[in-house]
């Protein structure tokens, strides 16, 4: 794989895809908790998040591999670990019930929209401030 190089606009790209399977994850699982229930379309939205993160985390660190991005601002780091951390948390704390349950996604994955989102924005302030 280190004879793979790869540009930083894919990050950029799969930022903004890991950005809109965020805002759709955040609405499914909020609908789903004003219905008291989490749907099997929010639970899937739910893993497909994780793994958009995880892929964008690993395309990150490849870049870093590459040398770039050495001086991006060390919260853009903590936002994505803070996103995956906050799904995370779903599957580790207790449930009481099906609305409950509903109600803890609907608000990690929220959190984790706005985690998304600041990374996503912050990474892309210091790509556009390199282009000039």
């Amino acid at each position: 794989m280190d004879e793979f190089i790869i540009q930083p606009a894919l990050h950029q790209a799969v930022g903004g895809v890991t950005l809109l399977v965020a805002l759709v994850t955040a609405l499914l699982t909020l609908l789903g908790a004003r219905r008291g229930q989490l749907t099997p379309a929010a639970a899937a939205s739910m893993i497909a998040l994780q793994v958009a993160l995880l892929v964008q985390a690993l395309i990150g660190i490849k870049l870093l591999d590459q040398g770039m991005g050495v001086l991006q601002k060390y919260v853009h780091y903590l936002g994505g670990v803070g996103a995956v951390g906050l799904l995370m948390l779903f599957y580790w704390l207790p449930h009481r019930s099906e609305a409950s349950r509903a109600r803890m996604a609907a608000g990690l994955t929220a959190a984790s929209l706005a985690f998304t989102a600041m990374t996503f924005f912050i990474g892309n302030y210091y790509v556009n401030s390199l282009q000039g």
